[in-house]
């Protein structure tokens, strides 16, 4: 390498954009494509992104190849990123790099499996070897899709959250150790190839006379169901290729709307936390204004599907308290007023945001904490009932002293031992409603 570049200083790089490469399924597809020219999987890509420990264990010439397509993706100039690291005859060996692999060929598509049932309508039942589950992870062929699973966890990279698969590391040993000594129970995981994927408009053919099911070319599995075994199983046979055993999944091929219909049934056997229940059954309508809200505009990122806010990384209000609020302050018919009133909603915490931004870190505020949302949201609706333009927002909420030490706050019994009392809704949300009488 160049004077003054090193390993360290590429891993420093490379994680200092990953969060724009989580955001962009996309763009890691194609970043995929052209690394695997160079024998470099998608779920090589994957490891790496997710663990810095794989980083500084990989290779140099992979962590090049990596850096460089970032660079290619993200950089704001055109200059040519590799002849900064290597010298004329470097670039010349890392172009005729070709990744060695311990294991056997990775799995491409299509791929058939034999001895499978068909168990419903676009579901199918196949007795899979663990290798197989291990290998089709290496290939990149099962992911991880945060819009499915059951909770994301966020995590902070550098100035950024980033949504990674919610895992338990003790579990993933307990689970990783049983499959390298061959005794693991055997149970039922749940794959399913993404409705669009699929390179020909089809993502898997059942033969019904043969009894197989073939994965066409292009196809994207979700792991959504099994995701710490999953990964558990791929461990493993990154350090044992023959491992034993067999787990039953379920292949079916259903749009991310359906997927989340099969996590509300599954959830009556395996309970999720119930913020993130309601956001995936969409039980009423003010729900949908959330999940426009999650989608886009200033709440996005800050919404969390959990129970509780964790402010450190930027949310403020909960899905169910939000939902609450909504459905509370604005009477929704249909779902043509979903879209109008997630426009409003926004507009009031554009300016609530701009105005207000230093009190988001101010611990001593009430101003962004969740439950104050139920204010927040009767007064954009109150305002928009009465056709009162947004940017005149800081004319009422100046009116509100909102620091924890203004005494109001524990008088009407919002705040209790220093902290907002659970029976506190309707007392915000009529101290919010009389600034537009005052």
């Amino acid at each position: 390498m160049r004077v003054g570049k090193t390993k360290e200083l590429l891993i420093e790089q490379i994680k200092a954009r990953i969060p724009l490469l989580v955001q962009h399924n996309g763009i890691l597809d194609e970043i995929a494509i052209q690394l695997n020219k160079y024998n470099i999987s998608l779920g090589n890509i994957i490891e790496l992104i997710n663990d810095h420990n794989k980083l500084i264990e990989a290779q140099l010439q992979d962590l090049l190849l990596l850096g460089e397509q970032l660079h290619l993706k993200f950089a704001d100039s055109d200059q040519d990123w590799i002849k900064e690291w290597l010298n004329p005859s470097e670039i010349k060996e890392l172009r005729l790099y070709i990744k060695e692999s311990p294991y056997d060929e990775i799995i491409t598509l299509p791929y058939t499996f034999e001895n499978v049932i068909k168990t419903g309508h676009n579901e199918y039942a196949a007795i899979v070897p663990n290798s197989i589950i291990g290998k089709l992870w290496m290939s990149g062929i099962t992911m991880y899709n945060p819009n499915i699973q059951r909770q994301a966890k966020k995590k902070r990279v550098k100035n950024e959250i980033i949504e990674v698969m919610n895992l338990n590391p003790k579990s993933l040993r307990e689970i990783e150790k049983q499959t390298l000594d061959g005794d693991l129970i055997t149970s039922t995981l749940r794959y399913n190839a993404k409705v669009g994927t699929g390179e020909d408009g089809a993502e898997l053919i059942y033969d019904d006379r043969e009894k197989s099911l073939t994965l066409l070319e292009g196809t994207q599995i979700d792991v959504l169901d099994g995701a710490h075994r999953t990964f558990s199983i791929y461990n493993a046979y990154m350090k044992r290729v023959d491992l034993e055993g067999n787990m039953i999944v379920i292949f079916s091929n259903m749009t991310e709307a359906q997927c989340k219909r099969v996590q509300v049934d599954m959830a009556k056997a395996n309970p999720i936390p119930k913020p993130r229940l309601r956001e995936l059954a969409k039980d009423k309508l003010a729900d949908e204004v959330v999940i426009e809200l999650k989608a886009d505009g200033e709440l996005k990122g800050r919404i969390t599907s959990n129970s509780n806010v964790k402010y450190s990384y930027g949310e403020v209000v909960t899905f169910s308290e939000l939902s609450d609020a909504i459905d509370h302050s604005f009477q929704l018919e249909n779902r043509l007023e979903v879209i109008e009133v997630a426009k409003v909603i926004n507009d009031y915490m554009m300016y609530l945001f701009a105005y207000y931004k230093s009190n988001l870190s101010d611990k001593n505020s009430l101003m962004f904490k969740s439950r104050m949302f139920i204010g927040h949201i009767e007064l954009a609706a109150r305002m928009f009932e009465h056709t009162i333009p947004f940017d005149n927002l800081r004319q009422y909420l100046n009116k509100i002293d909102f620091s924890t030490d203004n005494p109001l706050w524990e008088e009407i019994g919002i705040l209790k031992y220093g902290s907002m009392s659970a029976r506190s809704r309707t007392k915000i949300q009529s101290v919010f409603q009389h600034l537009l009488k005052e």
